[in-house]
C-alpha cells in the first residue's frame, strides 16, 4: 500500500513539472530565467501604472515583489537582474521630470535608488542561499536513507549467522559416531578435552589454525586463550564441570602468526556408563566478523564517522544523563556550543581533504582540554557541543568554570595546525590567524530540557559571533 501511494505521487510530481515548469520553486538557469525576469519586470510596471499616477510616489511597490519571483525562478543573477530594470525604470520613469533620461533625476533618486538596490541584493543572494541549503538537506536526507539500507542489510546477516549458531548447536547431540562424521566437513572448531583441559580430539578445520592436528593431543586447551580472558574461560570450564551444564563464552584466541580472533565456544559434558564426567566436548566459532560489524553498527549509530567524537543522538543522551544527574546532585552543569571561524575559506584555500583533517584535530583538541566524565560532541558541520557535568559551587562559580573552560577551548583552537593533506606526506603549517571558534555557553540545571539547554547555547553562540567572533558568550537566563 505505501510503495503504490509513494509511485503514484511521484509519477504526479513528474506530471506537474513536466507540465507546468515554471511553477515548480527552484534556480533555472539560462535564456529561460531571463526572459522570465523580464516578463515579470514588465508586468510590474504594467500594474504599477494601473494602480497609480506617475507621480504617485511609489515607485517600487511592484518591482520588490518581482525581484523576489525572479530570484526564486531564476536564481540570483535573474535577482539581480531585476534589480537593474527596476532601477532604471524607476528612476527614469516615476522621478521628476518624469520620462527624463537626465543627471538630475538620476541625483533625485539616488539615495532611494541605494536602497532598493541593497535590499535587491539581500533578497537574491538570500534565495539563492536557502535554495542551496535546501540542496544540501536533500542529499544528506538521501545518504541517511541510503546509510540505513546498509545497517538493515547488517542487521540481518547476523540474524542469520545466529541462526546458523543455532543449527550447529542442535547438532552437537547426536550419538558419538554422527558427531564425528560431522566434526570432519563443518567449518567450526571442535574439540574434546579431558576434565584438566588438555586436548584430546581436535577437528579438521583446527589445522587452518595450527597445521597439524595430531601435534595438538594432549597440549593445554587454555594456552593460546588471551592472559586477559583466560581466568574467565577457566572458570567457566571449571562451573561446566561441577554444574554439568555446558555455558557458552566468548573469549580471544592468540594465533600462531600473532594475531587475535575472537571465538564464541559452547561446552556440552560427555559421562560414562556411571553419569560421571568422562569429558568435555567445546564447539567453537569464529565471530570475529560478527564483533566487527557490531562494532561498525555502534559506532555508526552513535559516533561521527570522521572525527570519532559522539554524534548528535549519543548527544542528546549524554545530556539527558547529565540533566538527571544535575537533578540529584542540586549542582549545576554547563553546555557548550561552538562554530568555527571562517572555517569554509580555509577549506577552500587547502581542500576538503585539509579541512577533514582539521575537524579531526579540533576534536582532538576539544577532548584534552575537559574531563572524562565531560562530553565532547560533533553536531554537525564544523559545530561541536561541549557539555560539563556537576560543576562545583553555586551558579555564578558555576559560570566561571564554564568560562575557564571555554577559554581553555578557544585558546587551544588558535594554536596553530600542521595538517598532512598531500598523499606526498607534505606537511602544510595553518596558522591560527584566520581559525578560531565563536563559543555560546549555558549553563543548566534540573528544570531544564535537552532541547532548550541546546537553544540557549545555540543563541548564545550566534551573539559571539554578532560581537567580533573567536569570544564566549553566555545565555542570559532572564531573556
Amino acid at each position: 500500500m505505501y510503495e503504490d501511494l509513494t509511485a503514484l505521487a511521484n509519477r504526479l510530481r513528474r506530471g506537474v513539472i513536466l507540465r507546468f515548469p515554471f511553477l515548480v520553486p527552484g534556480k533555472r538557469d539560462g535564456i529561460y530565467a531571463y526572459l522570465l525576469t523580464i516578463a515579470l519586470m514588465g508586468f510590474a510596471l504594467f500594474v504599477r501604472l494601473a494602480i497609480a499616477p506617475v507621480n504617485a510616489g511609489v515607485q517600487y511597490v511592484t518591482f520588490f515583489p518581482a525581484v523576489t519571483l525572479s530570484a526564486i525562478f531564476g536564481g540570483y543573477k535573474s535577482g539581480m537582474l531585476a534589480t537593474v530594470i527596476g532601477l532604471i525604470l524607476a528612476t527614469y520613469i516615476f522621478t521628476p521630470p518624469y520620462y527624463s533620461f537626465s543627471i538630475e533625476v538620476f541625483h533625485l533618486s539616488f539615495w532611494s535608488n541605494m536602497v532598493f538596490l541593497t535590499d535587491g541584493i539581500i533578497v537574491s543572494l538570500s534565495i539563492e542561499a536557502m535554495h542551496r541549503y535546501r540542496l544540501q538537506l536533500k542529499k544528506e536526507f538521501d545518504e541517511s536513507r541510503k546509510s540505513e539500507a546498509q545497517v538493515m542489510k547488517l542487521n540481518e546477516e547476523l540474524e542469520r549467522q545466529i541462526a546458523r549458531r543455532k543449527q550447529a548447536d542442535e547438532e552437537l547431540a547426536e550419538q558419538e559416531e554422527f558427531f564425528r562424521l560431522i566434526t570432519e566437513n563443518v567449518e567450526d572448531f571442535i574439540a574434546v578435552l579431558d576434565l584438566k583441559g588438555r586436548r584430546i580430539y581436535n577437528s579438521p578445520s583446527y589445522a587452518r589454525l595450527f597445521g597439524d592436528v595430531n601435534a595438538m593431543k594432549g597440549t593445554d586447551s587454555f594456552a593460546e586463550i588471551h592472559p586477559e580472558d583466560r581466568e574467565r574461560v577457566r572458570k567457566t570450564f571449571s562451573d561446566a564441570l561441577q554444574r554439568g551444564i555446558g555455558q557458552r563464552t566468548e573469549y580471544r584466541f592468540l594465533l600462531p602468526n600473532g594475531g587475535i580472533s575472537y571465538m564464541e565456544s559452547s561446552s556440552g559434558l560427555i559421562k560414562n556408563s556411571r553419569g560421571e564426567p568422562q569429558s568435555v566436548v567445546v564447539v567453537s566459532h569464529d565471530v570475529s566478523e560478527r564483533r566487527m560489524a557490531e562494532q561498525k553498527i555502534k559506532e555508526f549509530a552513535f559516533y561521527d564517522s570522521l572525527t570519532q567524537l559522539p554524534n548528535r543522538r549519543l548527544l542528546d543522551d549524554r545530556l539527558e544523563q547529565a540533566i538527571a544527574a544535575c537533578k540529584r546532585s542540586g549542582r549545576y552543569g554547563a553546555v557548550l556550543f561552538l562554530d568555527l571561524d571562517n572555517f569554509k575559506p580555509l577549506n577552500d584555500k587547502y581542500g576538503h581533504k585539509a579541512g577533514d583533517l582539521f575537524l579531526v584535530e579540533v576534536a582532538r583538541r576539544l577532548a584534552r582540554c575537559v574531563r572524562e566524565v565531560d562530553t565532547v560532541a560533533r553536531f554537525g558541520g564544523d559545530e561541536f557541543v561541549v557539555v560539563l557535568s556537576e560543576l562545583a559551587g553555586d551558579e555564578s562559580e558555576c559560570a566561571r568554570e564554564a568560562r575557564i573552560v571555554g577559554e581553555k577551548i578557544r585558546a587551544a583552537l588558535t594554536e596553530p595546525y600542521l595538517l598532512t593533506p598531500s598523499p606526498q606526506g607534505t606537511a602544510k603549517m595553518i596558522t591560527h590567524q584566520n581559525v578560531g571558534a565563536s563559543i555560546g555557553a549555558a549553563l543548566f540545571h534540573s528544570d531544564a530540557s535537552a532541547e532548550d539547554i541546546l537553544k540557549w547555547a545555540d543563541k548564545a553562540m550566534y551573539q559571539a559571533k554578532e560581537s567580533g567572533r573567536n569570544r564566549i558568550c553566555f545565555h542570559d537566563s532572564g531573556s
